[in-house]
């Protein structure tokens, strides 16, 4: 049995903290999550396995080299939880520096690009949740319907494959409702709503990003608040300049800021029977031109 993208990803963190253990002598604080990753790791095909601890291995080796907060002989790791994410902390991999006690975060991440799972529903204040802005009765009188719909559904144990045209029954008018009020939260209050979306996506602290692909894995340095020592610091958008549907997808909006910034949002359901929910799968589709990155070929 295949492997799931999110075991893969979780195998792919255990191929960090393997690689930080090893080249920086590292101890790693026992947990769940460190358990679930070595089983993801352990349940690849072997030649996957030696793919993604070469892969590790390259990255690590080069940000080793080019910060110099890992050239101490002190550390240790601490693989964290989906939860931290919830919580505004996207780093999947701590390094913590015990000699000048300070944290050095890793997003690790297998063939996506996605920073959020976020959901709506009748009972969730996107507004409020991600940016402090709460959303408009009229937003919600015209979703509350729709999954009041759905909730009869769940109700009745209905699968969503047995749905004739969700997607426009669906996805598509909660896509509408979404893209009309985050156009109206933004003309109310331009610059913190360009500002918090990208915080809330992205997270309170500054990480690296190490992204394996099928023949290289590429580092990002998402340096927004100056205190990586590899990258360039980033800004983070004042404004968003357009908001409109992806031209080929009917479920998804893609949301341009300034300063290059690009972010998808695709709506889709993510269980098999039916929820009075739906879940986006929030992507990054551009970057400030500025971003340090670098990118190593390993087979």
């Amino acid at each position: 049995m295949s492997l799931s993208q999110n075991e893969m990803g979780r195998a792919f963190e255990y191929g960090i903290a393997n690689s930080l253990t090893k080249q920086l002598r590292a101890s790693i604080i026992k947990s769940t999550q460190v358990k679930i990753a070595e089983q993801c790791f352990h349940s690849c095909p072997e030649n996957e396995q030696k793919n993604i601890l070469i892969a590790s291995s390259k990255a690590i080796a080069f940000l080793i080299e080019h910060d110099s907060r890992l050239s101490n002989s002190d550390f240790s790791l601490t693989m964290q939880s989906d939860q931290r994410g919830k919580l505004g902390d996207v780093r999947d991999v701590i390094i913590h520096n015990n000699v000048l006690n300070l944290d050095i975060g890793i997003s690790a991440k297998n063939r996506h690009w996605a920073v959020k799972h976020s959901r709506l529903s009748k009972h969730i204040n996107f507004g409020k949740d991600w940016f402090g802005i709460s959303c408009s009765d009229i937003y919600f009188n015209q979703i509350t319907p729709i999954f009041e719909d759905l909730n009869f559904r769940k109700r009745m144990g209905e699968e969503w494959k047995e749905i004739p045209d969700k997607k426009g029954r669906y996805y598509m008018p909660i896509l509408k409702a979404f893209h009309s009020e985050m156009a109206t939260l933004f003309q109310s209050q331009p610059r913190d709503v360009a500002n918090g979306l990208l915080k809330y996506l992205l997270g309170k602290y500054d990480f690296y990003k190490v992204i394996k692909e099928n023949s290289e894995v590429s580092l990002y340095s998402f340096n927004i608040g100056g205190s990586l020592n590899w990258g360039n610091k980033l800004p983070l958008p004042s404004r968003i300049i357009d908001i409109s549907q992806k031209p080929s997808s009917e479920t998804t909006l893609v949301i341009t800021f300034d300063h290059g910034w690009q972010i998808s949002f695709r709506i889709h359901n993510a269980s098999t029977f039916v929820e009075p929910s739906l879940k986006f799968d929030i992507n990054i589709v551009g970057l400030p031109g500025m971003i340090s990155k670098n990118e190593i070929k390993y087979r």
